[in-house]
């Protein structure tokens, strides 16, 4: 949007998961009030999941996420249960290693793979669908936009030294063999997303339209309009690696203490991540990645 565009009064409603940092947002928003006055727009801060009823029935205009939606409903969890109980979908008697961290990464075992697809990505994301097709007006559309696959931080394409495993994954392993990791808190750490191709979020809009909620089933009046897969490159400007494992090292560092690592060894895993980008990546071109974009709307 342009400053000199004419636009509608708008009110916007910011939502971010409850965990993140509310001051920092509210913060970053009244910074720019002198923006939002001059274009007619009034804004508020919803800190809810966005796996949860968030407005009224048929009361939003235009819903848009951005680089969200990867992420799963970490909830869904048998009770008494942790995060790590995701790593035996699929493999419930335990046949299988579970020294990976992330579901995408190529020596992911194939039937785990297959069990998150079924059970948490497409329900998960049909859910999401589901809860905003009651929100949104007759007509009115969403812009999703959502890490897709492959994404380089987590799956290579073209590897320097033939091993597919995952920088994180790849650090942990070699932190357990000089002893300065435990293996169980590799065996404990999962990261919770779910990088889809476009096919795959074909398949959850699928599944959307026969989700019910309230013995509703209002994920049925949603059509795709359009689903692209968008390429992309994770890149500083000044050709450093800092600042893209910074990056990596903030998005990931929760699902890390998830599992409950002793100073020192979340110590020893950074160092060796760090050290693993400087190995597989070339800070001149940057970490190739992926989006999945597409637009939905609401039927009358």
């Amino acid at each position: 949007m342009l400053d000199n565009s004419p636009l509608p009064p708008l009110n916007i409603t910011f939502e971010e998961h409850p965990a993140s940092d509310e001051k920092k947002l509210t913060s970053t928003l009244e910074s720019n009030k002198e923006w939002f006055e001059r274009n007619d727009i009034t804004w508020d801060v919803l800190m809810k999941s966005f796996y949860e009823p968030l407005f009224g029935r048929e009361s939003v205009d235009f819903l848009m996420t951005y680089i969200c939606l990867h992420w799963l409903d970490t909830t869904d969890i048998p009770l008494g249960e942790d995060i790590a109980h995701w790593k035996s979908l699929g493999d419930e008697d335990r046949l299988v290693t579970c020294d990976w961290v992330h579901i995408n990464e190529a020596t992911t075992p194939l039937r785990v793979l297959e069990a998150w697809r079924s059970k948490l990505a497409n329900n998960h994301l049909a859910k999401f669908l589901a809860l905003r097709a009651r929100e949104l007006k007759p007509g009115a559309e969403m812009l999703l936009v959502m890490v897709g696959h492959p994404h380089e931080f987590v799956t290579f394409q073209t590897v320097r030294d033939g091993d597919k495993t995952s920088p994180l994954t790849r650090a942990m392993k070699r932190c357990i063999k000089r002893g300065e990791l435990r293996k169980e808190i590799l065996d404990k750490t999962v990261v919770p997303y779910f990088l889809r191709t476009v096919d795959e979020v074909r398949a959850a809009v699928k599944v959307a339209k026969t989700f019910e909620i309230d013995n509703e089933t209002p994920g049925a009046k949603l059509e795709l309009i359009d689903c692209r897969t968008v390429a992309a490159v994770t890149k500083d400007d000044d050709n450093s690696m800092d600042g893209i494992f910074d990056l990596f090292w903030s998005i990931h560092l929760h699902c890390i203490q998830t599992a409950n690592p002793t100073d020192d060894e979340l110590k020893s895993i950074k160092a060796e991540t760090r050290r693993i980008f400087d190995e597989v990546y070339d800070a001149r071109k940057g970490v190739p990645s992926t989006f999945v974009a597409c637009v939905l709307r609401r039927r009358s």
